[in-house]
């Protein structure tokens, strides 16, 4: 008796053991996995306040910037100009991306004047040849103003479900809500205006705002209508990883389906017969 108890006894600790050393993994992936992301933020705040500081340099000594220059270097130069523009306009920062000397630019504003004075501020950087712009008009509850510091606010049912479906497919915490903002602004430049007026209605604000096709200024633009040139937007807008950007997008649109179930057919019906293909492939 006394020996099968002890057996027991040791049975038991030995699970209980295993158990700990996996939870003690778990738990430093976890670690791991966050100082990764901290990291990775810190690395973007330098590079921005390198490229801050190169352009007041630059106006310092009364220098024009070369128009020929990379996309990142480019993408530097008007966060640095936007830097006094948002300060006085207490705006979020702009969520800046250039693709072929094109800008990208996603955010919320308050007015429709700040909205042109971004947009324009950013035409006449040098080196700018064109502009598409997801600026939505209107601050979500989300996006508070920088004088105002951080508020907690609960984001809809709808928009949680998109960004679980964005971390789902891989995307950092970071970057969940500007991949959500990539496949649906790209999505929304697709659907006729009527027809997108009319899928909007059944969502949140909080969504609407994430959903909003590009306001584009300057040089002409390829029109996308296959899954490839689908793909390559959201990259473009958003800067996800090329190797996971095909299973964010099915997700993405997958999880939105479940948000408008009784638009499903009428939004395939009015697609490229490529882009109709993602769509009704993409599930939750």
């Amino acid at each position: 008796m006394r020996k099968t108890t002890i057996a027991s006894a040791g049975a038991v600790a030995g699970v209980l053991g295993a158990l700990l050393v996996r939870r003690s993994c778990t738990g430093r992936e976890h670690a791991r996995r966050q100082l990764r992301e901290a990291g990775d933020h810190l690395n973007r705040r330098l590079h921005r306040l390198e490229g801050r500081w190169q352009g007041v340099s630059y106006r310092l000594k009364g220098r024009h910037p070369d128009p020929d220059v990379a996309d990142q270097v480019l993408a530097d130069r008007i966060r640095s100009s936007l830097g006094p523009l948002e300060k006085n306009l207490d705006l979020p920062h702009v969520h800046v991306m250039v693709e072929d000397h094109t800008v990208l630019l996603h955010g919320e504003v308050a007015t429709h004047d700040q909205l042109v004075a971004i947009e324009e501020a950013v035409a006449r950087v040098s080196g700018v040849v064109g502009v598409a712009s997801y600026l939505h008009v209107g601050l979500i509850p989300g996006d508070t103003r920088p004088s105002e510091g951080r508020r907690a606010v609960t984001p809809s049912h709808a928009r949680g479900v998109l960004v679980a479906a964005a971390r789902d497919a891989g995307v950092a915490e970071y970057q969940r809500v500007a991949a959500v903002r990539a496949v649906l602004g790209t999505l929304a430049e697709k659907i006729p205006a009527d027809e997108l007026d009319h899928v909007r209605t059944h969502l949140p604000a909080d969504v609407r705002s994430l959903m909003q096709p590009p306001r584009r200024t300057g040089a002409p633009f390829d029109r996308v209508r296959s899954a490839p040139e689908f793909v390559a937007a959201v990259l473009a807008a958003d800067g996800i990883s090329p190797t996971s950007a095909r299973q964010v997008i099915g997700a993405v649109l997958g999880a939105f389906k479940t948000l408008v179930p009784e638009e499903v057919s009428d939004v395939a019906a009015v697609l490229p017969i490529e882009l109709r293909e993602l769509w009704e492939e993409s599930s939750a």
